[in-house]
Parts: C-alpha cells; structure tokens; sequence
C-alpha cells in the first residue's frame, strides 16, 4: 500500500482501537504524524489508541476516545509487518513518495513549551542559553557501541560549551529505568560517563533535573519533562537515531548529529523527513567523525537565535556546507 492509493475504504476500514508496536523513533515518524491527522480530519474520534507506557504527552490534544497505555517491551518491527493501515511503512524512503499528504506534523515547540520547569533551571536558561547533548552507548547492528560520543569527546564538549550554555546531558540508561516509561529494545553497554560529568559541575545530568522536577510536585512523566526542556532549547548535539528523530521534531534548531553508520544518510537528513518535521527545519550538521563533531559545536558558540530559529554568521558557511547532509555520503 502507497500513499496513492490510500483511499477513503481504507479510512473507512481503520479499527476500532489503532495499537502501536515497535522502536520508539519510528511510533513518532510514522505512527503518531498519521493518528494527528486521522485527528485533524475527524476520523480519530471514537477511536482508542493503545501504545507504550509513557507516551502520553505526545497524543495530548487529539480528539481521541480513549488512550491505553501498555507496558510490554518495545521491540523491533519490520517495514513489512507493520501495521497494513499506515500510509507510510518505511522510514528510510518513506515508500519512495517522499512527505505523505496523511501524516501532519504537530510543532513539539509550541505544544510543549508552556509545560514547566524547574524554577532555577529556568533561571539558568534565561541567563544561558540551552545546549542538549542526547547521547547513546549500546549494541547496534551486533556490532557495540557504533554511534556514541566517546568519552574525550563528551570531556571536550563539556570543557567548551559549559560557560557560554546551560548544557543538559542525556543518556537514557544512565541510570535506573525512570518508571511508567518504555525504552526501545536496546542491549546498554557499560559506559563510564559519570566520571566525566563529576569534573562539571555546571553540566547538567537529564536525570537528575528529572528528579529535582518530580520533588518540587512536577508531573511523573518522563517524556513530557524531556518535551518541555527540548521545547527551550534550539541547540542539539545528538548520536544517530531515535533521540535524533525526536529532536528534529522542535522548529528553527541547530543539530549537529554524529552518523557514523545508519540508512538515514540516503535520505532523511538531506530531502527527507528530517526536512519537513519541524517548520522551519533545523540546520542539520552531520558528522562523521568527533573531530567533526568538535567543529561543529564550535558553530553553536557562534550561533544567535532571533525570531525563533537559530542564524549563524556568514564565515560559519564553509564549516556548514562541508557537514551538510547532501554531502555526507560522498564523505
């Protein structure tokens, strides 16, 4: 099934209940841009949703009947075994059609920006700007650890950007597994970032301002926490994949993404979905390499953002192109 061919029998057709099963990077690329337009066009109502726990914060404001969380583990679906009513199957081609006139983009910006904060990271925001480096340390592929930033280079980016930016750290994992939320089925690899972290006492550990949130009365939802402080922010250092996905969802940012092995390089960075899930979308910069990674973060120390999107200076232009996603292949 194509998008040409997704005709009104099929919306007719669509089930009662719309259930989700698979990695979280794909629920929002494929699953949740559909079930925001069946929404938007009147069809989602009487309709229940049934997906993984913690995921609330993302169907939020959807004329649905009812939203049923399930704890199972995610796990890994083939493009050929996914739902047979998504109008889009493949994320690496998007079916050869490109943006499909059944998905609708929410903007992650505005939905979640009025959600709050702790009162002193707030404070520290308005007086630095926000930087999220969403890091990753596990088995892919069978292969290890592929894309992560090492731990020098965390050291480096820590080092570089810790005065001129509050900079938050991610790495879901790190820790305990926080409850109501779950992750993909990802096997972690022991990974000695704390130690690095405990030499920065002004970078900011995920975990802990989740916690600090959770004290002073805030909601026990992870998602929705992370929504709200990726909403203040418009700079992104990220590893490839689905924290990756997600942050191209929050408009007018600055990524640089490490991509040292994945199918999103034949696509979706350049003229692909990476283009078109936000508005305006952000710059994306795509490294291969963490000396490339260092280059670009040196970019963000450059970076200004007005009227909602991030500008760079005009002699930043030759560092841009060199790690633009249309380039990245022939790299």
């Amino acid at each position: 099934m194509t998008g040409a061919t997704y005709d009104a029998a099929r919306l007719r057709n669509l089930p009662r209940t719309l259930e989700y099963t698979g990695e979280f990077g794909l629920e929002i690329l494929l699953f949740l841009p559909f079930v925001t337009w069946l929404s938007q066009a009147g069809l989602l109502r009487g309709r229940t949703i049934k997906t993984y726990a913690g995921m609330m914060s993302f169907y939020s404001g959807l004329d649905y009947r009812a939203f049923v969380e399930k704890q199972a583990p995610r796990e890994f679906v083939s493009p050929m075994n996914r739902l047979p009513y998504l109008p889009v199957r493949s994320e690496h081609d998007f079916d050869g059609l490109g943006r499909s006139p059944f998905h609708a983009y929410q903007d992650f910006r505005r939905k979640f920006e009025a959600l709050p904060l702790p009162q002193d990271l707030e404070a520290q925001i308005a007086s630095r700007p926000l930087l999220i480096i969403h890091n990753k340390h596990t088995d892919e592929w069978n292969s290890g650890p592929v894309n992560h930033i090492s731990l020098e280079t965390l050291d480096a980016l820590f080092a570089r950007l810790g005065q001129a930016f509050t900079v938050v750290y991610i790495r879901h994992g790190i820790r305990r597994t926080q409850r109501g939320y779950v992750g993909d089925d990802n096997t972690m690899i022991p990974f000695d970032d704390e130690s690095v972290l405990s030499r920065y006492s002004q970078i900011n550990l995920f975990d802990d301002l989740f916690d600090r949130h959770r004290t002073d009365g805030g909601a026990d939802d992870v998602n929705a926490f992370k929504n709200a402080l990726c909403s203040r922010a418009f700079r992104f250092i990220t590893s490839q994949g689905g924290g990756a996905h997600h942050l191209a969802h929050f408009s007018g940012s600055m990524m640089a993404i490490l991509h040292r092995k994945g199918k999103e390089e034949q696509m979706a960075y350049a003229d692909g979905y990476y283009s078109f899930l936000a508005n305006p979308s952000p710059i994306r910069l795509c490294c291969r390499t963490e000396a490339e990674l260092i280059d670009a973060s040196d970019l963000m120390l450059q970076s200004k953002v007005i009227d909602g999107r991030v500008l760079l200076p005009p002699d930043a232009a030759p560092v841009v192109d060199r790690l633009s996603p249309w380039r990245l292949r022939a790299r």
